[in-house]
């Protein structure tokens, strides 16, 4: 159930890129708030600025103007050391394209997170041990990635975003390479920590089906907001 405390808040942030002598102005002047304990899919069609705007709404990427805020702390008086260590803590990320380190076990993959906040080793085993076997990869954990199908890395990769029990969860396009078998397995493991752990989930995907399992639909066009809908 959602709270009345966002965890992500965005002010008339815009981002832009400049290619030699023109501006790409890819988000216009976007408010937008994800509270505590949502499920939040963003659709659009490509081009429309939605891996921008996740960009933008995990901090990976600051806006060329307005203000970003995690839990009501702005980025912008935050230097780089300091946002990474905030970003690490509040949110964690699960790619399309797993970026898994092919030369780390599973269990060296799930633990990396906690190496950059100073967890000591022991605790960065247990912890990552209990979060693949949460997955259901306890016999898969000395595996390294070339060894474990597209599921199973997407299941280490979900593994690996628990790790430092974020707030949100962030999946971009998190089954757009896999199999329709193992992509619903990710799903219902994504839509399990939501259900059951109270995760904040904001997932970006261009598949209908996908975008309907959460309770608030976000619509991007040409890098703006264009509709915000709660599922009945």
């Amino acid at each position: 159930m959602a709270s009345a405390t966002p965890v992500i808040e965005l002010q008339k942030v815009s981002k832009a890129y400049v290619m030699g002598e023109t501006e790409l102005q890819v988000l216009k002047g976007i408010n937008l708030r994800i509270m505590e304990g949502e499920m939040v899919s963003i659709m659009g069609p490509s081009g429309s600025g939605k891996t921008t705007l996740l960009d933008v709404l995990s901090a990976l990427l600051r806006p060329t103007s307005g203000e970003v805020f995690i839990k009501g702390r702005p980025i912008s008086k935050m230097n780089d050391a300091q946002l990474a260590q905030v970003r690490g803590k509040t949110i964690g990320f699960i790619f399309q394209a797993f970026h898994l380190i092919p030369r780390m076990s599973a269990l060296e993959n799930v633990m990396l997170p906690m190496f950059f906040q100073g967890i000591p080793l022991k605790e960065r085993e247990k912890i990552a041990g209990e979060k693949l076997k949460m997955v259901g990869l306890q016999d898969r954990m000395d595996h390294k990635p070339s060894q474990l199908s597209g599921g199973q890395r997407q299941r280490v990769a979900i593994a690996r975003a628990l790790v430092n029990d974020p707030d949100m969860i962030v999946a971009d396009e998190p089954t757009g390479n896999l199999d329709s078998r193992s992509g619903e397995q990710v799903l219902q493991i994504i839509q399990e920590l939501h259900e059951e752990h109270g995760k904040t989930v904001l997932m970006v995907t261009h598949d209908p089906t996908i975008g309907k399992m959460a309770e608030r639909r976000i619509g991007l066009l040409d890098g703006q907001v264009i509709s915000d809908t709660h599922r009945e």
